[in-house]
């Protein structure tokens, strides 16, 4: 039945996306060439934070990609662990980009820091579902980073913290060019061997980039980036083993101009990415090039129109010469064997403004290749957005999602071949935005999500518990349905904070057997409160509640509506003391703590016909007590 109605959206989302390229391409013919239109660039809104309202959140530890935990729609595997499931959809089906360019991982080892400097970071949002037709290959949500313009005079950053430093230097060489050095060391292993003496971690990053400016709409860049973690154990054998092991790095050469009403943007990236599994012994290698190019042109007031398209190879290989036990080396060469991918991707879209109304009609299509198998991925996507008055607009999105087959947990490199197809999702979501007195938001939605031929072993670990028969290879077909609100205000006022409230339900369905999700969490609730006293005093708590996942049943019978997990809560809390020096130079002393109450948390609860036994991990608790200095 969810088939049926599956195919019916699909023929009507198709008919729909013909004739949407249709009306765009007759708009533009009959354009006023005679208007002018300054061009910028062009800002889907989703929901997120301001790089100056992330360092305010307590628990985000200054981290803007850490603020995507306490938005709506996204929960959590476990508590400060950053591995979400956004609207259903798993870890490895949520896409994060920076500036366009997809990043290989999002934090360093144990729930570290982001990747990426957060002195380079201006913006996070996330696109839960339908996400802009720019962005593809992506069978869930999407994190978008947006990076800071090269700076107009020299700026600079420096943080030092008791796991870890870092620092950013931004500074203009002449009127035409600026450079950009940041990057990261840590040091945390004295900190996590008191917990874990068994544990040693290690984790760095970097970025550069150039800018040069050609003329006044013409400017060429390079940006390199990447990153390196391990996290090893030591057994009571005393040998060392690698618990998690990434490196990836990022060239990327880009050519953008604005001109009149067109405006346009040529980048070609080359990468290496490098991954550990099975304890160090297995080692995936991915050696891989994209070339991109992106146009926007205004043709009126009333309408915009964008198009793009990109090429992608990537050559994968495998080592498992560590490998002791020949049927798990078979395993990993069959699932992640040496070859070389190909992808083809272009999108054409319009934003059509009538009156209050702005409708944003496009489709997307990716082919790709591998091994002699090909995939085709045709997905139509239809947003509106309506303006009631000055204060209140109603938006409106549905659309179709393909992506390529992905690992339970993202990980550089390791990706399974195209055998089985490709992952499908179909998504449409309303929600109300509302502008309320004191500069206060309420962003108010639902949505609903169907996920076909999905790889998804984290979510389907239930069903290995009640069906032999079901492996990590096997296919599943998920749907998720649910409610999300946002009150905000503003963190960096006097008074401020948020309230996050998603309600939910996530199942999946493997053959016969239908049951929720591993990681259903039916509510999921964050709230902050900031305050700023003068004197350069601030301080804020926050209080993140979710309840239970669903535990181990002995019999299938019961898996369609299983026991849960015991709810989980945390409280934590930051203050800061900062010290000004005209506008450009302040000093700051942080001191911050996630998860202030020690809770422990409820890894897995398994249950017979007897009693059921609770399985805690933790408490995972982060101190953080820093120096921040910035000009």
């Amino acid at each position: 039945m969810v088939a049926g109605r599956s195919r019916q959206r699909w023929q009507w989302l198709r008919a729909l996306s013909l004739v949407a390229a249709t009306v765009c391409a007759a708009r533009t013919a009959a354009a006023d060439d005679s208007e002018v239109v300054v061009v910028g660039q062009r800002r889907a809104t989703g929901q997120g934070f301001a790089a100056e309202e992330v360092r305010e959140i307590p628990g985000a530890l200054s981290d803007p990609l850490r603020a995507i935990e306490p938005l709506p729609g996204v929960t959590p595997a476990l508590s400060g662990v950053p591995y979400f499931f956004v609207r259903g959809a798993p870890p490895s089906n949520v896409g994060y980009y920076f500036d366009g360019m997809r990043l290989p991982a999002l934090f360093h080892a144990l729930g570290g820091p982001s990747v990426v400097h957060p002195g380079l970071v201006e913006s996070v949002e996330l696109f839960a579902g339908p996400y802009p037709i720019e962005y593809g290959r992506q069978a869930g949500g999407i994190v978008v980073a947006r990076s800071t313009e090269p700076a107009s005079q020299a700026r600079g950053e420096i943080s030092l913290r008791a796991t870890d430093s870092s620092a950013l230097i931004d500074a203009p060489l002449s009127e035409a060019t600026t450079v950009t050095l940041s990057g990261r060391y840590s040091y945390a292993n004295p900190i996590l061997q008191l917990f874990a003496p068994e544990m040693s971690v290690e984790y760095q990053d970097y970025q550069a980039r150039v800018t040069q400016r050609i003329s006044r709409q013409t400017r060429v860049s390079v940006l390199a980036f990447g990153a390196h973690d391990s996290l090893t154990r030591r057994d009571d054998d005393g040998k060392e083993r690698t618990t998690y092991g990434i490196d990836f790095h990022r060239v990327v050469l880009r050519l953008e101009q604005v001109s009149g009403r067109s405006s346009w943007r040529v980048q070609a990236l080359g990468g290496w990415d490098h991954s550990l599994a099975r304890d160090g012994s297995v080692s995936v290698e991915d050696t891989l090039t994209e070339t991109r190019a992106d146009w926007q042109y205004v043709a009126t007031r009333e309408l915009t129109l964008r198009s793009g398209a990109s090429f992608g190879a990537d050559r994968y290989g495998l080592g498992l010469s560590a490998v002791d036990d020949p049927n798990a080396a078979r395993d990993y060469a069959e699932r992640f064997p040496a070859r070389t991918e190909t992808s083809i991707g272009a999108y054409l879209a319009c934003d059509v403004r009538l009156g209050g109304v702005t409708f944003t009609p496009g489709v997307r299509s990716d082919i790709y290749a591998s091994r002699g198998e090909h995939a085709l991925g045709v997905d139509p996507r239809l947003s509106a957005e309506y303006r009631l008055n000055r204060h209140v607009s109603v938006r409106s999105a549905i659309g179709v999602a393909h992506q390529p087959p992905s690992s339970s947990i993202p990980s550089p490199g390791l990706n399974p071949t195209l055998a089985g197809g490709l992952q499908r999702a179909v998504q449409h979501s309303y929600a109300v935005r509302m502008r309320l007195p004191a500069q206060v938001s309420l962003d108010v939605g639902v949505f609903q999500s169907a996920l076909f031929n999905l790889t998804d072993s984290i979510g389907e670990t239930r069903a290995r518990e009640n069906d032999p028969s079901i492996t990590e290879t096997t296919r599943s077909l998920g749907w998720s349905r649910g409610l999300e609100l946002l009150l905000k205000r503003s963190l960096t006022r006097d008074l401020g904070g948020f309230l996050s409230y998603t309600l939910s339900q996530s199942k999946r369905a493997v053959g016969r057997l239908e049951q929720p999700s591993a990681y259903d969490r039916r509510h999921v609730l964050s709230a902050a409160l900031g305050y700023h006293w003068g004197a350069g005093i601030s301080s804020g708590v926050r209080g993140s509640f979710y309840t239970g996942i669903p535990a181990d049943v002995a019999y299938a019978e019961a898996a369609r509506n299983p026991p849960r997990t015991t709810p989980y809560f945390r409280l934590d809390f930051r203050t800061e003391k900062r010290w000004e020096w005209g506008e450009r130079y302040h000093l700051s002393v942080v001191f911050e703590v996630v998860n202030t109450t020690l809770n422990r948390e409820v890894l897995r609860k398994s249950c017979d016909a007897y009693d059921c036994r609770e399985q805690r991990i933790g408490p995972i608790t982060i101190p953080n007590l820093g120096i921040e200095a910035a000009f």
